[in-house]
């Protein structure tokens, strides 16, 4: 028996999945990371390099397979950086995907290159770019003559484990890396004052970056010399996890964010900059966003109304669709779809004496995600024409079969959950396609298994259109007036 290894960098927590050669999971460990998580400001999130390298090295000695590992693959979250002198040192904490200090110069960035604007049909300039990020350091941070490297997330536990600087165009994707060949767009950096030669060597998905060091090997427990694949962001393992692997197949992945890729064939600039691409494993291509609509207010909501998930959801059970007219948005930090409306942000209309109450509150906030998602959906099919006829949702919430449920009348699409929905399970099929070669297809064939099957209730649907048109409607008259 032969063992591959994932590793997930996520926001709250590390997971670890071991697979074997037939395709089964043969174990998983979880280790919290959430604590590492500062806010120094408003709008600044990071989080310290070194305390989440020590994490990962202890999430991996509880490995009890790991000195039977034969290769890994790793994935963190999107957009998040962190800067490194020449001997690989941080110079600053990583700077989250959702940090959103950068807004003067994703603005500066969009007055001052033409090539970025032009790209933004495939990668709308907002502050969680890596490039405003850089910008912000360059005005603000007196290390910035130290930078060596801009690394991504998972590009730095790369690093600690291989010693070695490398990227994917999937995982560099919010630095602008082009989605036809291994390069970033350089003039978009020159055109700002930014080296292009800061960021990582990008090198194809799936091909092997390096091996594990020595050094390494005696802080994770792994054994010296495996293989470590080149992978891509979580959401894209996540993608990969839930078997949504050919065009016209799609995966909502619903955890701290909501992020939906749609599998498609070639990339179709989006006029109305609603979504990106990424490139994807098969010389595919990934068209969707992240929007902030994930667990965040659902579990801000349950902490605020002092009731467990279980228990809001069973209440949200018996509140029929449409909430009583109750309408929430859970974008809050900032509306994504129909458009980008960063003052626009998490809201709730219709209160009444009837509408207060826990259960509609949830099943209204659970509503709001879904439409959120069903937007993205529409806007992608609506551009590259490619209609979506398999929908798999993965992340923590895809256990809620309400959720699901709610997603598949409002989407009208089947849905189906995955049993495994682990992101760091798509990296570790990343992984062991690296090592043994061969059809990634037949790989999710023999890992991916579907727990359930969700269909639209059709009278349900047509309620939920209608209330999609007030959601729209609702938030383009919001962004006039805040």
């Amino acid at each position: 028996m032969r063992y591959f290894l994932g590793l997930d960098i996520g926001t709250k927590n590390i997971k670890a999945a071991v697979l074997n050669d037939v395709g089964n999971i043969e174990e998983e460990v979880s280790t919290p990371v959430y604590d590492l998580i500062n806010q120094p400001k408003a709008g600044f999130v990071e989080r310290d390099p070194l305390a989440l390298w020590k994490r990962v090295c202890d999430s991996l000695k509880k490995l009890k397979l790991k000195d039977k590992i034969e290769g890994v693959c790793v994935d963190a979250t999107s957009g998040t950086i962190v800067p490194v002198d020449e001997a690989g040192t941080p110079l600053h904490n990583l700077i989250m995907y959702n940090d959103s200090r950068a807004v003067t110069e994703a603005e500066e960035l969009r007055r001052s290159s033409s090539k970025a604007r032009e790209f933004e049909s495939f990668l709308p300039i907002t502050p969680q770019l890596v490039l405003p990020k850089i910008m912000w350091m360059k005005k603000h941070c007196e290390f910035y003559g130290r930078i060596y490297k801009i690394l991504h997330e998972s590009d730095y536990i790369v690093y600690k484990l291989t010693g070695l600087f490398a990227s994917s165009n999937n995982t560099a994707g919010k630095s602008h890396a082009l989605l036809d060949r291994l390069k970033y767009l350089e003039e978009a950096y020159e055109d700002v004052g930014v080296p292009v030669d800061f960021m990582p060597e990008l090198k194809p998905i799936g091909s092997i970056v390096g091996y594990v060091t020595e050094n390494a090997s005696v802080e994770t427990g792994l054994p010296s010399g495996i293989p470590v694949v080149n992978g891509v962001t979580d959401a894209s393992a996540g993608d990969i996890t839930s078997g949504a692997i050919k065009a016209g197949q799609a995966n909502a992945t619903i955890g701290t964010a909501l992020t939906v890729h749609v599998v498609v064939d070639k990339p179709v600039p989006d006029a109305f900059q609603r979504f990106y691409y990424k490139t994807y494993v098969n010389d595919l291509f990934l068209a969707g966003g992240f929007t902030n609509a994930g667990t965040t207010a659902l579990d801000t909501m349950s902490r605020l109304l002092g009731r467990d998930l279980i228990e809001l959801t069973d209440m949200a059970r018996r509140v029929p669709p449409g909430c009583e007219g109750l309408i929430a948005c859970t974008e809050w930090y900032g509306v994504r779809v129909p458009k980008t409306y960063p003052s626009v942000r998490g809201f709730f209309i219709g209160l009444s004496e009837i509408t207060a109450d826990p259960g509609v509150i949830f099943r209204s906030m659970l509503e709001g995600s879904a439409l959120a998602l069903k937007l993205m959906l529409d806007s992608v099919e609506d551009v590259t024409k490619i209609k979506v006829y398999d929908l798999r949702v993965s992340g923590g919430a895809s256990k809620n079969d309400l959720f699901m449920s709610i997603i598949a009348d409002v989407s009208g699409k089947d849905v189906y959950v995955v049993e495994e929905p682990n992101s760091a399970v798509g990296s570790a099929i990343l992984a062991m396609w690296g090592c043994m070669g061969g059809e990634i297809e037949k790989i999710v064939g023999k890992v991916v298994k579907i727990r359930g099957r969700f269909k639209p209730n059709m009278e349900n649907h047509v309620k939920y259109s209608s209330l999609l048109d007030k959601y729209v409607k609702l938030i383009e008259n919001l962004a006039k007036i805040v």
